[in-house]
């Protein structure tokens, strides 16, 4: 039998010879051949927890009665304008609130990239036009999370109407916005995640993803004697906003088109509109304004082959329209993908005049050196480069990524290259001349996503990345916050 002096001694013999291991192993361990060998740290052995997570309370404190607060550009002109009609009750929280804005940065301080979008917003008052916003994005704004709110504060302000442009076959619930559903054999190609070997060209259109009711047919000969039908149906959501959910303006834009195809549009059930599309084109709109502002709408495509649709737009006749494009999985690098005169012709036809680009997110998990973060800035760049060329009369504003935790022992942390990926994406965007807004920092910086996700309630998801709607509409706040305090008085 062993004596428990010998077990003691054991034990503090093996702990001394395992010291020097456990005080100079590096932080990620040793490779050896496939395994990684790592040891518990001096810390971890005395059950000491170093991780810090960020306080956040300002934050929250200051935004989440965000419905209740004036509009950011009043605050900001009682800031200079006594005489401005705030009620004193909350004029202390305005103020305080704009004080504590995150703002938006720009090349040596020069906010001129932001201009041509301002003129545009205050030419609404006088010239009855309507003005596009397009939101890119990941998983991050999928199902109009964020871009809803903003959406909604600029066309209660600017006026407009409707969710903007969406394509047939959505990939995501879109509910916050709309209702949508479909009748027929739809298929969606897009140009970013696995490639469809039937797709041969590059003509994807503005929402990077196009939808048939026709199975893709390459050969030049076809069959009168089948025909294909398919049908899109719009419907109200009650998880939308008021201004959102009513529309006039309907537009579908196509291409890739072989035959001619017959198109029907029916609100409540009555048929008001019965026309063609256009056959032998690359790229074409049809355009039609219903009598009245309307919440429900089905469109009816027949044809013995069906176009590429590139996206259906429902819109007000004026005012403001956002678009949301959340594209799951996608790093943002899609644009030098696209046939490049295409997609210039549907930007032009949308008259695009705000550009959010809100990446980084996915690529994250891959990024495994500094190498591969100045790669990704770089690769960015080249697409900020080709929709400038595209639309030299728009503004943009590149949105980074927020933070995002992955699991180190028993803490969630911040991803070690994600400051080294905010830095390049904003070298690219400063080098554009446009503006950025760093996410990663206004919602907290250095191990924040843990104190989001850790709030009462949630403002972020257990996966540490995705925002809770309840968080996604605290972000957009910031967001809409920081764009529009920049606007001129």
């Amino acid at each position: 039998m062993i004596k428990p002096l010998k077990t003691v001694l054991f034990f503090l013999l093996a702990g001394l010879f395992l010291l020097p291991t456990v005080l100079f192993m590096p932080k990620d361990g040793i490779d050896v051949g496939p395994f990684t060998l790592k040891m518990l740290s001096l810390d971890d052995l005395l059950g000491k927890d170093t991780v810090e997570y960020a306080d956040i309370s300002n934050i929250v404190n200051l935004n989440i009665d965000m419905d209740s607060l004036p509009d950011i550009t009043e605050i900001a002109k009682a800031t200079i304008d006594s005489t401005s009609i705030i009620k004193d009750t909350i004029r202390a929280d305005a103020k305080a609130l704009a004080a504590n804005v995150y703002r938006l940065q720009f090349p040596k301080g020069n906010k001129a990239s932001l201009k041509k979008f301002f003129a545009a917003l205050d030419g609404l008052s006088t010239k009855k036009s309507l003005i596009r916003i397009m939101h890119y994005g990941d998983s991050q704004i999928e199902g109009d999370r964020i871009s809803s709110y903003i959406r909604n504060k600029l066309q209660t302000k600017y006026g407009g109407n409707g969710p903007g442009l969406l394509p047939v076959k959505q990939p995501y619930d879109s509910y916050f916005s709309i209702k949508q559903s479909n009748v027929g054999n739809w298929s969606r190609y897009a140009i970013f995640g696995r490639k469809n070997p039937d797709v041969l060209h590059k003509s994807f259109g503005a929402l990077a993803a196009f939808s048939r009711f026709a199975p893709i047919s390459n050969d030049s000969i076809y069959k009168d004697s089948l025909l294909y039908q398919g049908e899109v149906i719009f419907e109200e959501s009650n998880l939308a906003y008021g201004r959102v959910r009513k529309f006039q303006k309907v537009q579908v834009f196509y291409g890739n088109s072989n035959r001619s195809v017959a198109i029907s549009l029916w609100v409540d059930g009555v048929e008001v509109a019965h026309d063609s599309l256009l056959a032998n084109v690359d790229y074409a709109r049809y355009t039609y304004t219903l009598a009245s502002e309307t919440k429900n709408l089905a469109i009816k495509f027949s044809g013995y082959d069906s176009p590429d649709i590139y996206g259906i737009a429902l819109d007000a006749v004026s005012g403001i329209s956002l678009t949301n494009i959340g594209m799951r999985g996608s790093s943002g690098t899609i644009f030098n993908k696209m046939e490049y005169g295409h997609l210039n012709k549907m930007y032009a036809n949308l008259n695009v005049k705000l550009f959010i680009l809100q990446f980084g997110g996915n690529v994250m998990p891959y990024i495994k050196d500094s190498t591969a973060a100045i790669n990704y800035g770089r690769w960015f760049g080249s697409q900020l480069r080709t929709l400038k060329r595209m639309r030299p009369d728009a503004s943009f504003v590149v949105i980074g990524p927020s933070d995002m935790s992955q699991k180190v022992k028993e803490n969630y942390v911040t991803y070690g290259f994600l400051p080294l990926v905010r830095d390049e994406l904003k070298k690219a965007t400063f080098k554009a001349g446009f503006a950025y807004w760093d996410m990663y920092e206004a919602m907290g910086g250095h191990n924040s996503m843990p104190s989001w996700v850790n709030a009462e309630p949630a403002l972020a998801g257990s996966d540490y990345t995705h925002f809770t709607p309840r968080g996604a509409k605290l972000i957009a706040n910031m967001f809409y916050n920081a764009l529009m305090i920049e606007k001129p008085r």
